[in-house]
């Protein structure tokens, strides 16, 4: 039983590492760094504010804070596609977009499929 579990989380581990692998791959390409609006419309756009929700937490007084539960949690909703609505919002406020998960994960995955061609 305990072989068992130890192997369910590492399949999970990896399931979740090769998503933000994908997330990364599609937004830090080097030949766009010039670029500045590459990440700034459509679906890059929606992943990169994703990546803002899942990464860049802050406190009440604006201190950085690593929320691993909500990281775990919410990577998990991603890979399942789940159609619960969240709300994405740009760093300065500049963009709110209302989405679900499955929303995400089509542009997550229409974006990774649009490097290989």
């Amino acid at each position: 039983k305990q072989w068992y579990q130890r192997r369910v989380r590492e399949l999970e581990n990896g399931r979740l590492f090769r998503l933000l692998c994908k997330i990364n791959s599609i937004l830090d390409r080097p030949e766009h760094q010039l670029d500045p609006t590459w990440c700034e419309t459509g679906e890059r756009h929606l992943l990169k504010i994703f990546r803002n929700y899942l990464f860049h937490k802050v406190d009440d007084v604006g201190a950085p804070w690593i929320d691993l539960p909500h990281i775990l949690m919410t990577l998990n909703k991603l890979d399942a596609g789940s159609s619960e609505q969240i709300t994405l919002t740009s760093p300065h406020e500049q963009s709110v977009m209302i989405c679900s998960y499955k929303d995400v994960r089509y542009n997550f995955e229409k974006c990774y499929a649009e490097m290989f061609r």
